[in-house]
Order: C-alpha cells, then structure tokens, then sequence
C-alpha cells in the first residue's frame, strides 16, 4: 500500500469515528430535548387543566363526558389518588382516524378538584409521530454530512498530503534511479518543510561517503590487482629461467615446479578477484539478448581437448535456443566457468550433459555426491575457489536463478531467466 493511501486511510477511519462519537453525542441530546420539550408542553396542559377545574364549577364534569383529543379523565377514590406518582412515559394509543395504535407521549397525573372535592386521574397525551419524523430526518441529515465530510476528507486530504510529501516521493524515485558506480550526487529535491531538509542533509551525506568509500575501494582493487601482476610476472618469468637451467636436478626442478603451480593460482587468484570485483562494483553496464546455445558452443569447443584427454563425454539435449538478456562477454565467463568446474572436478570416464529448455539451461556433470554451500568459495589444488562464486555473482546482477541439485550421479546447475516484457 501506497504511504498517501495509508496516511489517508488511517486518518479518515479516525475522523469517521470521531465524527459518528461525536453524532452519537448529538443525537442523544436532541432527542432528551424533544422530550423535555414534549414532557413540558404535557405540564403546562396538566396545570392548565387543573387551574381551570380548581376555578370552573362543572368544569371537570363537563369535559369528562365530551370526547377529547389528547385529555382522559377518570374519577377516583382517595386512596387510588395517594397512590398515583406523576409520571411520564411512551405508550401506544388507538387512533380511529388512522384506524391503527400511534405511541405518544404520556402525563398521568392525579388531583382533587376545589370545586367539588372530589379526586380524578388525569392522563394528557401528545403523539410523538412528528417527533420520530424530526428524529429520522436529522438521521438522514447526519449521514448525509458524515458522507460528504468523510468524501471530501478523502479527496482533500490526498491532495494536500501528496502536495506536502512530493520532495519525499522525488528523493524516492532519485534514490531508485541512483547507481553507486555512476559516482555521482543526485539533484536533491528543494523543500521548506524542517524533517524533509533533514532527510535530505542525512541521504546526501549517507551517499557522498558511500561513492567516496565506493571509488576509494574500486581504485585500490583494480591498483592492487594491477600491481600485483607486475611482481607475478616477474617471479614467474626467473622461477622458468630457473626451471630451464635446473631441469637435470629433479629435486630441485620439482620444487621449482611446485612454486611455479602455485604462482600460476595466484595469478588467476589476482585475475578472479577483479573479476569478482568489477561484478559486484555493477561494471559491466551493457546487456543484450545473448543465445546461450552458440556460447556453450563456443565455450565447450575450448575445453573439448582436455575433456577428451579425461575420457569425458560431452551430451547435448533439447532443441530449445533459450536467450538471456545480459552483458555478452559475463556470459561467456559464466558458462566458462560452469563447464570448467564441471570438466575439473569430474569422474574419470564421467560425462557432461547440457541440456537446453525455453528460458533454461542446465550443466550436469558426473559426480559422487552432493556438494554442501557449493557457491562458497573453496581452495583446492587446482582452483582458486571463485569460480562458482563467480557464476553467482553474474547470475545475481541480472536477477537470474541459478539452481543446483544433486540427481542421478549428476551435479546440476540450471540457469534461468523468466522471459522479458518486450
């Protein structure tokens, strides 16, 4: 979810539930004050009624034998009057006009009349329709304003929370489009807002020591590898004079032979570990659509000598032509490296099988058992150890999976890329 989306959802969950609290309030207090108003209309018509009974001989008499709209009267005894409490409440009452019960608001009341010193129970009533009618309108009036306060809450909020955060969104898209081996500072985006100067002092201190400490690291790889390749030669080249001047005493010329071995690892240790740098560093910036089928032809051209030599046999399965879009020359070095290790470190009379899928291939070589961590580098006599590490590092700068399995005798390695949108 999308920062202005959840800014704007959370807020207007919160104002919805402020607002129907707050309505609830509301409602409430109105409704007690329809109440209050209809109970005291009630009074003033209870002591009306009384005032006139108290001064009006008859009065009583009269009207309780006329037929009243909102007024029952009833005689009673003393102690029934004792024993009535002015009360109000809500009932229904039947209406033949409507020819249906209609509630109403209710006074019950009792007292003794001056006139005649008798006592009565007097009920007085008012039909609360138009009060439940007022009620629903302003419900309907509330939910109403809930809606367009809530609508324009959305749609107001969203524009003026994108407006204010848009230097955040444009340092954003500029950090997405930041790469550390161009070496150069982003435009930051300019804004008065305190916290979004602050992020932009923060990031661009955080990347100008990153491309200090980047250039700094890439320029001491590529001197020290350079400069260690002056020395390598140069011991080598005086280890051969040696190894040709030496070569009838054996002991001698074997542990001039031994040195010589391990210059030549150093060699192709110093060589993979720029490699290995300039692939992690993002060097290596052009890709194309590669056919894997005419590298691996290449590349197992080159090594068809010394597989023969081993007695390994080389296979080929699948009509497929899968293509990788990735830089031509880390292609070439991937599968070098993947047909070395599988040439290498096979079984005497063992074999190789490249098979070809759609949007795959997959380099099996013949073996004894799995191999734990079998992209973690490793020494051995006749490796500098970095060749798998290396095949990763291609395969992970270009979001492709490299895969190994153990199946058959065979060691797997699958290289994949799902297809590109065109």
């Amino acid at each position: 979810m999308k920062l202005i989306n959840f800014l704007i959802l959370r807020i207007t969950l919160l104002f919805t539930a402020v607002m129907l609290f707050w309505s609830a309030v509301y409602f409430i207090l109105q409704m007690k004050e329809i109440h209050d108003g209809n109970d005291e209309g009630l009074t003033n018509l209870k002591q009306e009624f009384i005032a006139r009974a108290n001064a009006t001989p008859g009065f009583v008499e009269t009207l309780k034998d006329s037929v009243l709209f909102n007024l029952m009267i009833k005689e009673i005894t003393r102690e029934e009057a004792e024993s009535v409490t002015e009360n109000f409440t809500t009932t229904k009452i039947y209406f033949a006009t409507e020819s249906e019960k209609e509630e109403v608001r209710m006074l019950t009341a009792a007292f003794r009349c001056e006139q005649n010193g008798k006592y009565w129970q007097l009920q007085c009533f008012t039909s609360t329709v138009e009060s439940d009618d007022m009620i629903k309108n302003m419900l309907y009036l509330l939910l109403g304003l809930w809606t367009a306060l809530v609508s324009t809450l959305a749609v107001a909020g969203k524009a003026v929370i994108a407006r204010t955060n848009r230097p955040f969104f444009q340092l954003l898209d500029m950090l997405k489009k930041f790469r550390l081996d161009d070496s150069r500072m982003i435009s930051l985006p300019a804004t008065r807002i305190r916290e979004y100067v602050q992020l932009n002092e923060s990031v661009k201190e955080l990347l100008e020591n990153n491309i200090r400490i980047f250039t700094e690291q890439k320029q001491f790889i590529e001197n020290t590898s350079h400069e260690l390749q002056t020395p390598l030669a140069t011991v080598t080249a005086q280890m051969e004079t040696l190894l040709e001047k030496y070569r009838d005493d054996r002991e001698l010329a074997g542990k001039i032979a031994g040195i010589l071995r391990i210059l030549s690892r150093m060699k192709r240790l110093n060589s993979n570990l720029l490699l290995l740098s300039k692939i992690k560093n993002k060097q290596f910036t052009e890709a194309s659509a590669v056919s894997l089928r005419d590298v691996l032809d290449t590349v197992i051209a080159d090594f068809e000598d010394f597989a023969a030599y081993r007695q390994i046999t080389v296979e080929r399965e699948g009509e497929a032509s899968p293509i990788l879009l990735m830089n031509e020359d880390l292609a070439c070095i991937l599968f070098t490296n993947l047909v070395k290790n599988a040439v290498v470190h096979n079984v005497q009379n063992g074999k190789i099988i490249i098979r070809y899928a759609p949007n795959s291939v997959t380099v099996a070589s013949s073996g004894n058992e799995a191999i734990k961590d079998v992209f973690n580098r490793y020494q051995s006599e006749k490796s500098s150890g970095l060749g798998l590490s290396i095949v990763k590092s291609i395969a992970g700068l270009y979001g492709i999976d490299l895969l190994y399995r153990f199946e058959n005798g065979l060691h797997c390695f699958e290289i994949k890329q799902e297809p590109h949108a065109d």
